[in-house]
C-alpha cells in the first residue's frame, strides 16, 4: 500500500510540479545573486582583513626576534647552525608575503612603512650567501650576522608598527561594509528558507520511496556479498572478451592469486594451463570470444586447472550469464577444486585393488610355498647328502657343495617368507646361536647412515661400561628391532643426533640392555603407551614427514616378548626420546670356530656383488633389481645422480650402475664427483647405462670414470658379462659397444615376450600407471611447444618406459629422435606428431594382447 499511495503523490498535475520546479529556480536565483555579492564583500575583506595583516606584522617582528635567538645559540652550540637557516627562511617568507602580498601594495607608498622595510630587505640579501653556504662558513659569520640583525631589528619594529596603524583604519571601514551585507543577506536567505521548507516537505516523500529502495538494494547486496565470500568455489565474473571483473576470496587461496592482480586478465590464460588454452577457447570457453550462448541453462564440465605456481589440478565449472548495473551480458564462473575427491577416488579404487590382490596373492603364495617348494627342497637337499656317500669326483663333489649351498639359501629365503605367516599366527620361532654384538650394531648404523645423513643427523653407537663380544640370541630378531627403533629415531629428528648405547646391566642375572637416545621431537606421556599399538601413528609435524604404517614399534614389541626381553620408551615433548630394549645376557667367546654341521663350500664363479643401482626411473629399478637379485646381488637404489654420490661416499659397493640422463645430477657428472672424492667408493667400477649413446658419448664416459657401459633395456647376459669383468672373472672387453638408436620402421609394435612378465598382479598396476604416463609424455611431445632440452628430457624418459615394456615400434622412434636432438638437429613438427599417432596403435595392440591373455 505504501508503494501505490507513493506512485499516486508522484502522478499529481503537472501545474503543482511546475511550480515546484519554478519556485526552486527562483530560490537558485536568488541564492547565486546573493552569493556573488556575499563573494565580493568577502573578496575585498580578505585582501583588507585587518586581523589576517595585524598579525601577519606582528609575526614579522616575532619570526626576527627567533631568528636572533636561533644566531646567538648557535654561536654557543655550532650543531644547531641548521636552526639558524630555518628561521631565516620563516622571517624570509614572511617578508616576501608582506612585500608581495596584495593586501599590503597601499603601504608601499606610505614612506614611514617602506623606508624600514627596504633597510630589513637589503640586510635578507646580504644574509642569504651566508645562510645558503657551507655549515663552517655560516659558523664563522654568525657574530658579524647576529650584530648586524641587531642593528636592523629596530627598523623591522617600525614598518611592523607603521603597517599595523594603516591597516587598522580600513579594515574597520570594510568590516561595517561586511556587516550591513551579511545583514541584508540573512533576511533574503530568511525567505528563501520558509520556500525551501515548502520544497523539502515534497521532497521528504520521494526521499522515503528511494531510502526503502535502496535498503533493499543494499540487504540484498550484503547478502549476495557474503555468499560471495564465504564461498568455498572459486567465483570469477568475467565480461564478454573473458576479461576478470571479479575475483572471491576462495578463487585468491585456490589459484594462489591477489585479486588486484588478477582483475583484468584473461579468465583462460589465467586459470588453465598453456597447452589446454587453445582447445578451451574452441570448446567450453567459446562464448568468452564470440558471446555466443549454449542454451539458456548453466554449462557445466571438468577442466584441468592450474595454480600461479603451476601446480595443476582438476577442477569442476560451472557457466552461467547474468547482466550487470548497466544491462551487460557478464560470466558468471564456478570453479571448485576437485583433487582430493579425484585422489579419494583412486585411493579407494587401488586400496581396494591392492586388498583384494595381496590377499588372493598372499594366500597362494603361502599355499605355493608351504606345500610346493619345501618338500621337493628337502627332498633335494636329501639327495645331495646321500650322493655325497657314493663315490664321485672333486669335481661332482664341487658342483654337489655349489647345489647345496644354492638350495640351502632358497630354503632359507622360504623359510623367512613362511616365518612371517607363523608369526602372524603366533607361531614364531626365536633361535639362539652366537653373533657379534659391535659388528650386529655396526651393520645397523651402516644400514640407516643413509636416512640420518639426509635429515641432517648424527648417528653413532657406543659401548657403556665393560663391552661384551660375544653373545647368545636371535641376531636377526635382534637386528630387525634396533632398526625399527633407529629408523623411528632418525625419521622423527632433523639435525640433531641419534645414538645406540649398549651395556651389560646386572650381575646375577645379567642383561643386554640397548638404549637408542634421539634429539628429536619427542613423545607426550598420554601417547607413550599407545605408539606400541598396531596401525598407530602420532600426528606430529615429523610423522606426517616421515609416514609410515604404524606397526614398527609393535612388531618391535612382540619380538623383544619372544627374546624373553621387554622394550619401553622414556620421552617429553621437545626433548627427544629414549627406547631401551632389555635381553637376557648370555656370554660367549667368539674366537673359538663355531660349530657347524656343514662343511665350508667353495665360492662360485662370480661371487654375489654389493651393487648400488643410480636410476630415477621407478620401471627401471624394478626390472634391473629383479635382474641382479635373481643372480644374488644385492642391490641399494639410488633415484637420481646426488642419492649416488651420497651413497657412494658412505659405503663401499662392489660395483655401480650408473644411468646416464637423471634430475638433479646426471651420471656423467656424479661418476666424476665419486671419482674425485675420497669415499669407500671412489674407485668402485661404475657401469653407464642409457637408452642409446653417441659415439662420441662413449668417449666421454671413459672420461668421466665409466669405463664399461650398457644399454637399455637390460639384456641380461650382456649385463652378467660385464659384472663378470668388473669382478674379475671375465677377460675385459676391449671396448665399449654404443647403443645406437635403431630405425623404427621394421620393428613390431610390441615385445610380447619382454611384456609378459608385467601380465599379473603387482605388475598389472606398474603397467598402467605407466601406460597413463606415456600417454601424458606423447601429449606433450606432439604439441611441438617444449623447448629443445626440455623436449629432450621428456623424450628420453618416455623412451626408457617404452623400452621396459616392450613397445618396441614407439621406442625406436623416440630414440632416433633423442638422438636428433643430442646432435642439435631441427625435428620437424611433423615428426613429433607421428609420435601420438604410433602410440594409438601401440595402445590398440597392447589392448588385443591384454585381450588375449588367459
Amino acid at each position: 500500500m505504501a508503494v501505490t499511495g507513493t506512485t499516486e503523490q508522484l502522478g499529481r498535475p503537472w501545474r503543482r510540479r511546475g511550480a515546484t520546479v519554478f519556485a526552486l529556480a527562483c530560490c537558485i536565483g536568488m541564492i547565486a545573486f546573493m552569493a556573488w555579492v556575499l563573494l565580493r564583500e568577502i573578496e575585498e575583506v580578505s585582501t583588507a582583513n585587518s586581523d589576517n595583516l595585524q598579525w601577519s606584522l606582528a609575526q614579522a617582528d616575532v619570526e626576527f626576534l627567533r631568528f636572533e635567538l636561533a644566531m646567538q645559540r648557535a654561536q654557543v652550540d655550532p650543531t644547531r647552525v641548521d636552526q639558524v637557516r630555518r628561521r631565516f627562511d620563516i622571517f624570509y617568507s614572511r617578508m616576501d608575503t608582506i612585500e608581495n602580498g596584495i593586501v599590503f601594495r597601499a603601504l608601499r607608498r606610505d614612506p614611514t612603512y617602506d623606508e624600514p622595510r627596504a633597510i630589513v630587505r637589503a640586510f635578507l640579501q646580504d644574509a642569504i650567501p651566508l645562510i645558503d653556504g657551507d655549515d663552517k662558513t655560516l659558523i664563522a659569520a654568525l657574530p658579524d650576522l647576529s650584530e648586524r640583525a641587531q642593528a636592523v631589528s629596530d627598523e623591522v619594529r617600525r614598518f611592523s608598527l607603521a603597517g599595523l596603524a594603516a591597516f587598522a583604519e580600513v579594515s574597520d571601514a570594510r568590516r561595517e561594509d561586511l556587516v550591513r551585507t551579511l545583514i541584508l543577506l540573512a533576511i533574503v536567505l530568511g525567505a528563501l528558507l520558509g520556500g525551501l521548507v515548502l520544497v523539502a516537505l515534497a521532497m521528504f516523500r520521494l526521499s522515503q520511496i528511494a531510502i526503502r529502495r535502496s535498503d533493499e538494494v543494499r540487504r540484498t547486496s550484503a547478502r549476495m556479498r557474503t555468499i560471495v565470500e564465504t564461498s568455498q568455489d572459486a567465483i570469477i565474473v568475467a565480461n564478454t572478451r573473458g576479461l576478470i571483473l571479479e575475483f572471491n576470496p576462495a578463487a585468491q587461496e585456490i589459484f594462489e592469486i591477489p585479486r588486484e592482480e588478477a582483475l583484468g586478465e584473461r579468465l583462460a590464460e589465467l586459470v588453465l594451463p598453456e597447452r589446454s588454452r587453445s582447445k578451451a577457447r574452441d570448446t567450453y570457453f567459446r562464448f568468452m570470444n564470440d558471446g555466443s550462448r549454449d542454451g539458456t541453462g548453466a554449462l557445466q564440465f571438468e577442466v584441468t586447472a592450474k595454480t600461479r605456481g603451476g601446480r595443476e589440478f582438476p577442477a569442476e565449472v560451472a557457466v552461467n550469464h547474468a547482466e550487470d548495473a548497466s544491462g551487460r551480458q557478464v560470466h558468471v564462473v564456478y570453479m571448485r577444486d576437485i583433487s582430493r575427491r579425484r585422489a579419494a577416488e583412486n585411493n579407494l579404487t587401488e586400496a581396494r585393488d591392492r586388498a583384494l590382490a595381496g590377499e588372493r596373492a598372499k594366500a597362494e603364495f603361502l599355499a605355493v610355498m608351504s606345500h610346493e617348494m619345501r618338500t621337493p627342497l628337502n627332498g633335494l637337499l636329501g639327495s645331495m647328502q646321500l650322493m655325497r656317500d657314493q663315490d664321485v669326483s672333486d669335481r661332482q663333489q664341487e658342483l654337489l657343495s655349489r647345489m647345496e649351498f644354492s638350495g640351502r639359501l632358497l630354503l632359507s629365503l622360504v623359510n623367512d617368507v613362511l616365518d612371517l605367516a607363523k608369526y602372524e599366527a603366533g607361531r614364531i620361532d626365536i633361535v639362539r646361536k652366537p653373533y657379534s654384538v659391535p659388528r650386529l650394531l655396526d651393520g645397523v648404523i651402516e644400514t640407516t647412515a643413509p636416512l640420518a645423513s639426509k635429515n641432517g643427523n648424527v648417528l653413532e653407537w657406543r659401548w657403556e661400561g665393560t663391552p661384551a663380544e660375544g653373545a647368545v640370541g636371535d641376531p636377526r630378531r635382534l637386528r630387525q628391532v634396533l632398526l625399527n627403533l633407529v629408523g623411528n629415531a632418525v625419521k622423527f629428528t632433523r639435525s640433531g643426533t641419534v645414538e645406540i648405547e649398549a651395556e651389560v646391566v646386572g650381575t646375577a642375572d645379567p642383561q643386554l640392555e640397548f638404549r637408542v637416545i634421539d634429539s628429536g621431537v619427542g613423545i607426550a606421556s598420554e601417547d607413550l603407551d599407545r605408539i606400541f599399538r598396531d596401525f598407530e601413528t602420532l600426528d606430529s609435524s615429523y610423522a606426517r614427514q616421515a609416514g609410515g604404517t604404524g606397526l614398527g614399534l609393535g612388531i618391535a614389541r612382540r619380538f623383544a616378548k619372544l627374546m624373553g626381553g621387554e622394550i619401553g620408551v622414556e620421552s617429553e615433548p621437545g626433548e627427544g626420546s629414549l627406547f631401551w630394549l632389555r635381553l637376557p645376557f648370555e656370554p660367549v667367546d667368539l674366537s673359538e670356530p663355531e660349530q657347524t654341521g656343514t662343511k665350508a663350500e667353495p665360492a662360485p664363479s662370480i661371487r654375489p656383488l654389493d651393487i648400488l643401482l643410480v636410476e630415477d626411473n621407478e620401471i627401471n629399478r624394478l626390472v634391473a633389481r629383479e635382474i641382479l637379485e635373481a643372480d644374488g646381488h644385492s642391490v641399494t637404489e639410488a633415484v637420481n645422480g646426488r642419492a649416488g654420490v651420497e651413497w657412494a661416499n658412505a659405503r663401499r659397493f662392489d660395483a655401480i650402475l650408473m644411468d646416464v640422463s637423471m634430475p638433479v645430477m646426471d651420471g656423467p657428472e656424479a661418476a666424476r664427483t665419486i671419482r674425485s672424492g675420497t669415499g669407500p667408493s671412489a674407485a668402485t667400477p661404475i657401469i653407464a647405462v642409457t637408452a642409446h649413446a653417441l659415439p662420441e658419448e662413449i668417449a666421454e664416459f671413459r672420461k668421466a670414470g665409466m669405463p664399461h657401459c650398457v644399454s637399455k633395456p637390460l639384456d641380461r647376459n650382456v649385463l652378467q658379462q660385464t659384472l663378470a669383468e668388473v669382478a674379475g672373472a671375465a677377460p675385459p672387453v676391449a671396448e665399449p659397444v654404443a647403443a645406437v638408436a635403431p630405425e623404427a620402421k621394421d620393428d613390431p609394435l610390441l615385445d610380447a615376450e619382454n611384456l609378459a612378465r608385467f601380465a599379473s598382479g603387482k605388475s598389472t598396476g606398474l603397467l598402467d600407471r605407466s601406460v597413463a604416463e606415456i600417454n601424458w609424455d606423447i601429449d606433450r611431445i606432439a604439441e611441438a611447444t617444449l623447448a629443445p632440452t626440455d623436449l629432450q628430457q621428456v623424450v628420453h624418459k618416455c623412451a626408457g618406459t617404452c623400452g621396459v615394456f616392450g613397445f618396441t615400434a614407439l621406442r625406436s622412434a623416440l630414440a632416433a629422435v633423442e638422438t636428433d636432438l643430442k646432435r642439435e638437429t631441427a625435428v620437424e613438427p611433423e615428426r613429433l606428431a607421428a609420435l601420438a599417432v604410433l602410440w594409438e596403435e601401440t595402445r590398440e595392440a597392447l589392448q588385443d594382447w591384454r585381450a588375449a591373455q588367459p
